[in-house]
């Protein structure tokens, strides 16, 4: 295995220039800003560079692993509490009208290589080879990286369309509702070229209690209203199953643990007011575990709740 190498100081040259000339061509074309080609002339480029004081570069306190055994660090999740208080955080600001909602809008840039106005592959170029001067690689010329970067779209439109036939096939077999000796597991390689079915396992079943089980495909539905309350829920879910539910939770988020404090007051509460989900959402899977009559913990498909 080659050891990693340590990237060194690049002096300032042309392509620190078209880096930050294309990016910024790039970043205007996302956010919807018009920018003609005076906006990126050398000398509107110039007098910009000219006037910017560019800070010190200062090394940090980073240590950086290079054992390829080493335990990794953990790294901070973020909750569906944190992103649904940053949408709620941005629908406020539009509500107030301090932005304006077309500064909100985002335009996604489709790769295309022989449009040179785009500057997608000046990007492409630039990039690459100030990385490889870095590492001290070899660099490639505007025509050798746009010959590169046009060979892997067209390997990844053959391999999607070999993949999109191969699962078509099999959805045919759903509709017609062949028997389970029918359906083929498939693994490509168009490299090699090789290709390679086998028959597929039926899914493992878990057992509930006597003559009841599920699988990873199951999912129990319960549909309820506005004022469908947590107690409601609990008590559809033990009606049609017969079962007792002994914690629900939604993502990372409990939103019923009997054992937690004050969690027993949240049974006369709404499920819309506990779930809180965005607008457009019509349904959530919720993670359920059971008790049975003896006190043991019992396993269960999700739960898909219905708001309506």
């Amino acid at each position: 295995m080659l050891s990693r190498s340590i990237p060194t100081e690049c002096s300032l040259s042309s392509r620190h220039t078209l880096f930050v000339v294309t990016l910024a061509k790039l970043y205007a074309f996302i956010c919807g800003v018009h920018c003609s080609e005076k906006d990126l002339s050398p000398d509107v480029i110039q007098s910009v560079v000219s006037s910017t004081k560019v800070p010190e570069f200062k090394p940090s306190s980073k240590s950086i692993e290079t054992d390829e055994n080493a335990k990794k660090p953990e790294q901070v999740e973020v909750t569906l509490d944190a992103v649904e208080q940053c949408q709620q955080d941005l629908e406020t600001i539009v509500a107030k009208g301090s932005i304006p909602p077309e500064l909100l809008r985002m335009f996604p840039l489709h790769f295309e290589k022989d449009d040179d106005s785009n500057g997608h592959i000046d990007f492409i170029t630039a990039a690459s080879n100030l990385r490889a001067s870095m590492y001290s690689l070899e660099t490639a010329d505007r025509f050798k990286t746009k010959l590169i970067a046009g060979r892997i779209v067209p390997a990844i439109a053959t391999t999607t369309a070999a993949v999109a036939g191969l699962v078509s096939i099999e959805l045919l077999k759903v509709v017609l509702e062949q028997p389970l000796e029918c359906f083929k597991n498939a693994f490509l390689n168009l490299a090699l070229p090789s290709l390679i079915f086998s028959e597929p396992a039926p899914p493992i079943k878990t057992a509930i209690s006597a003559g009841r089980s599920f699988t990873l495909w199951d999912k129990w539905e319960v549909r309820g209203s506005k004022d469908f309350k947590l107690q409601d829920f609990l008590t559809s879910v033990k009606k049609f199953h017969d079962l007792e539910p002994a914690m629900v939770v939604f993502g990372v988020k409990m939103i019923y643990v009997p054992m937690m404090p004050g969690h027993r007051k949240r049974l006369p509460q709404t499920m819309l007011k506990l779930i809180k989900p965005n607008t457009h959402i019509e349904y959530v899977d919720l993670t359920v575990s059971f008790e049975n009559e003896q006190g043991e913990d019992i396993p269960g498909p999700p739960i898909r709740y219905y708001f309506q």
